[in-house]
């Protein structure tokens, strides 16, 4: 099993990858950076970043990332 970190969320979790896209895209838009830019950037600083806020968020809301329990677990169940 992987742990369940933020950078495995927010960069490799194959769950996640059309999602991630989007974030690092609005990231990107959000700073004013050029493409490729975000790949340099540590999840723990994105965090901080009160520009990426609404990316971040959108982001969380999409996933249902640290909720409890998750979304897709309820479903499962069903």
């Amino acid at each position: 099993m992987v742990a369940q970190t933020w950078e495995h969320h927010f960069r490799h979790c194959s769950r996640w990858q059309y999602k991630q896209k989007t974030l690092w895209r609005e990231v990107g838009k959000a700073m004013g950076w050029r493409a490729g830019r975000c790949r340099h950037v540590q999840v723990s600083e994105l965090l901080s970043m009160a520009k990426c806020d609404k990316a971040v968020m959108d982001f969380r809301i999409a996933t249902d990332i640290r909720k409890f329990p998750p979304k897709h677990a309820e479903e499962e169940d069903e």
